[in-house]
Formats: C-alpha cells, sequence, structure tokens
C-alpha cells in the first residue's frame, strides 16, 4: 500500500555521526515505498544562551509548517505500543495530507513549538538525544507502515 501523504522530520542543523546517516538513509528508502517521506535539516543561527538556542530552532522547525499535522517529539509526551503508533498513524494518514515530527537539538524544543503541536509524542521515557531520536522515529514509522500494510516486519 502507497499512502500520497508526506511524511516529514525536521531538525536542527544537519545529522552528524556517519552511523546515524547510514541508518537513516536505509529506512528512508524503505519509508518511500510507502509515503513521500523526507528528513528536513534546517540551518539554525547559533547562540550562546540556551533559551536564545531553543527559540531560534523552534522558529526554524516551524517555519513553512502552516498545512501540516505537527508532531513534536518531547520525553513528557504520549506514548504507544507499535500496534497503538500503527493505528494513530492510519488515522491520521487517512486525514492529514501533511504530517511533519519536529525534533530539538541539544536544549529540546521551544515552548512555541509546543504550543503549535497537534500531538506531543514521546519515543522512550529515556531522554534520547536527537540524532537517535532520529532513527528511532524512522524505524517506528517503518514499523507501523508495515503493520498497517499486514507485512511481517513486526513480529
Amino acid at each position: 500500500m502507497r499512502w500520497p501523504n508526506t511524511l516529514k522530520i525536521v531538525i536542527p542543523g544537519k545529522l552528524k555521526f556517519p552511523f546515524i546517516k547510514d541508518g537513516v538513509c536505509f529506512y528512508e528508502r524503505r519509508l518511500k515505498n510507502y509515503t513521500n517521506f523526507s528528513l528536513e535539516e534546517r540551518k539554525v543561527g547559533k547562540a550562546k544562551d540556551p533559551e536564545i538556542m531553543k527559540q531560534n530552532e523552534g522558529k526554524a522547525l516551524l517555519r513553512g509548517q502552516e498545512k501540516a499535522f505537527i508532531i513534536a517529539l518531547d520525553e513528557r509526551g504520549k506514548e504507544f505500543t507499535s500496534k497503538e503508533w500503527a493505528e494513530y498513524l492510519e488515522d491520521l494518514l487517512q486525514r492529514e495530507k501533511e504530517i511533519s515530527f519536529l525534533i530539538g537539538g541539544a536544549y529540546g524544543l521551544s515552548q512555541e513549538v509546543l504550543n503549535e503541536a497537534h500531538l506531543k509524542l514521546s519515543l522512550s521515557r529515556f531522554t534520547l538525544g536527537h540524532e537517535i531520536a532520529v532513527l528511532v522515529l524512522c524505524e517506528q514509522l517503518y514499523r507501523a507502515l508495515t503493520i498497517i500494510a499486514g507485512e511481517p516486519y513486526h513480529k
């Protein structure tokens, strides 16, 4: 099954770790079999003050998201099992044309991003580095889409 929707993950800055880039590329190829998928790395100006940095990142992450269903990744967000997530995502895919996952940098997401989000999603009760969170999210999106499609990836 191929969905006409757009799923995108938006992050501040670029992925730095080669093993993360390789993993994201691996899942990106697989995800594109199900839907339009992209990882958007947004350029953000540096700031010494963490709060200003969060605000700068927040503005960059929200740019161009006016039509998107925004999911902010936050450790205090809603947790799902993989099957629950697949059901939730399937419902979203039936209702929303564009779904954007926003992941903050080292200082997390700005309050503005959290306020704009339609859903706050937690991947784990652990705090994950943003690059690890990107890779885990890619895998969980792929897992959910295979569950929806009735494919045997999820056991």
